[in-house]
């Protein structure tokens, strides 16, 4: 008799926790959905910022580049008597 009597409470007890847990996951995919949000943009962001730093190395090499052909086209003075 006992056992019919304590199965309801215990499989509304279970359907309750069942429910909760759902709850749970879902905001915890909520807060996911938004971290990964933030982290795009924190990405996109970065990736700007090394393009626009690729660009700027470029043109630093291309005129340390000059800069190094012209001095090496001039003569050494040290060479001379």
């Amino acid at each position: 008799m006992n056992h019919l009597i304590i199965q309801p409470i215990v499989n509304y007890g279970f359907l309750g926790l069942a429910a909760v847990q759902m709850v749970v996951i879902v905001w915890l995919i909520m807060r996911l959905l938004t971290i990964l949000a933030d982290n795009n943009q924190v990405i996109a962001g970065n990736t700007e910022v090394i393009n626009r730093l690729a660009g700027k190395t470029d043109d630093l090499l291309t005129i340390n580049r000059s800069l190094h052909d012209k001095i090496i086209s001039r003569p050494c003075i040290a060479i001379q008597e």
